[in-house]
């Protein structure tokens, strides 16, 4: 290894002290013979700072790799005046405060990053967590959904399911949209009275959303300063309505949509007391949050419309005959167990094939739909209507004796006999006949009890209509 002028300069100086300390000892030591003195003082000398020199080249050495390590793994320094790490230790020996404080320099630096990393895993604990949470949520709501419950309890777990996992969250509401009115209605809410809320109603373009969404108003956004917002946006009666539910304290707000077929059906919004509240990964939470359950509701419409096609019938909305075979055997079950009376009233509807033959289908279906709507509005929620066949209804009036559903038909009756739809310019009537058979009062056996109300029923039409001849005149002349 070649020795530079430096170098040699530096080991030459180290003999020279050796050499200097050595004979201030050895006069000090003149009771010893002067040269054996000598010799064992710059022996002892020479070992220790030799041993020092070494050790501290092992420090800088250690110091070096060190530095060239850490620098792998983070940006290299821009500072022109930092120094470079030579592969040589006595040349870093030479620069060793330079060192030091580039060291110092590099482990701040290696510290910084391992904040930022420290910060993401938190982040990603954060992320984690909300996914889980967001599970849960979705596993309670699929429950609720299985029971095929009319009960919208689901929005109620799902905004509080929000609110608890978002950090420094504490009210919150929840908007659906009105296919009627087109405009957003608060539905459900923390912190806030719903009473008052439900008086304001937004469209989507004065919705805190739309308002600062800078056209991409499918993403999550944060609200700051929600006071001044609200006062600049809304109306006096919107903001007097939102003060009195407790809405003008609220400093700041996350807004997400839910959305459905590219249509937002709702807005979820998260709400903070505290200043500067939320951040980007909040925004990415709510996204992901209001993305799965935006899944879930639509798997829960098709769901009830799949339910609603296997219980219903299209036009009317009446029951279909399937679905009213099945209630109707777990009510005859529970009625044989407790004896509790019912009723079975079949229905048909007069010149229903005359007006399809003069006027066409779709004035026969105008007629289903209204005699439908007419008989649901007359009869009790725990009754049921059923439509059995083209023109051919059946009620089951449950808890009801004989002569009690024979009063109440007859009213329906009454009610419904001179009712007329205007269809095309003509006023169609909507009439029809009917026949009542009771159990215990005319049998417990269900196929017995349907014969004897088709039985009265047709006594009943051939009554009815020669007693009104001039209601088939009527639509004949039309």
């Amino acid at each position: 290894m070649k020795i530079k002028s430096k170098q040699l300069i530096i080991y030459v100086s180290i003999i020279l002290l050796i050499v200097l300390l050595s004979v201030m000892f050895t006069l000090i030591l003149t009771k010893f013979s002067p040269i054996i003195a000598f010799i064992l003082i710059f022996f002892i000398f020479a070992f220790t700072i030799t041993s020092i020199y070494i050790h501290v080249l092992r420090v800088v050495s250690i110091i070096s790799r060190s530095i060239l390590n850490l620098e792998k793994h983070i940006q290299p320094s821009d500072d022109p005046f930092r120094v470079e790490i030579d592969k040589n230790p006595f040349l870093n020996f030479q620069k060793i405060n330079q060192l030091f404080i580039h060291y110092d320099d590099v482990i701040n630096k290696t510290l910084f990053e391992q904040e930022v990393i420290e910060t993401k895993l938190k982040d990603l604990e954060r992320i984690n967590i909300f996914k889980n949470h967001t599970l849960d949520t979705l596993l309670k709501v699929n429950h609720l959904f299985l029971n095929l419950s009319d009960s919208n309890d689901y929005y109620d777990i799902l905004l509080k399911s929000a609110i608890e996992v978002i950090e420094n969250a504490s009210k919150g509401s929840l908007l659906l949209f009105n296919n009627e009115t087109n405009t957003y209605k608060y539905h459900t809410c923390v912190g806030y009275d719903l009473k008052e809320l439900q008086k304001v109603t937004m469209t989507l373009e004065e919705t805190f959303l739309y308002k600062n969404s800078i056209g991409n108003y499918e993403d999550p956004i944060i609200i700051r300063n929600m006071r001044e917002f609200d006062l600049k946006s809304l109306d006096s009666l919107r903001n007097e309505s939102i003060e009195k539910a407790g809405g003008m304290e609220i400093e700041e707000v996350l807004s997400a949509p839910i959305v459905i077929d590219g249509q937002i059906f709702a807005i979820i919004n998260i709400d903070s007391v505290i200043p500067n509240a939320f951040d980007e990964v909040d925004q990415q939470l709510i996204h992901f949050f209001a993305s799965q359950i935006a899944i879930a509701l639509k798997n829960k419409y098709l769901v009830d419309e799949t339910v609603n096609m296997s219980r219903y019938d299209k036009l009317t909305g009446a029951y279909n005959r399937n679905y009213f075979e099945k209630i109707l055997t777990d009510h005859r079950e529970h009625a044989l167990e407790s004896l509790e009376p019912y009723a079975i009233v079949l229905c048909d509807l007069n010149y229903l094939k005359l007006i399809n033959d003069s006027f066409g289908h779709s004035a026969g279906d105008a007629i289903l739909r209204e005699f439908s709507r007419m008989i649901t509005s007359s009869i009790r929620e725990s009754d049921v209507l059923s439509r059995i066949g083209g023109d051919e209804f059946v009620i089951l009036l449950r808890n009801i004796s004989l002569a009690h559903a024979e009063e109440k038909m007859s009213q329906v009756f009454e009610k419904i006999k001179d009712h007329r739809i205007e269809y095309q310019g003509s006023d169609l009537p909507v009439s029809f006949s009917y026949g009542i058979s009771a159990s215990p009062d005319d049998s417990m056996i269900y196929d017995i009890l349907v014969k004897i109300a088709d039985i009265r029923m047709y006594k009943f039409k051939e009554k009815y209509k020669s007693e009104n001849p001039k209601l088939l005149s009527i639509i004949n002349t039309m």
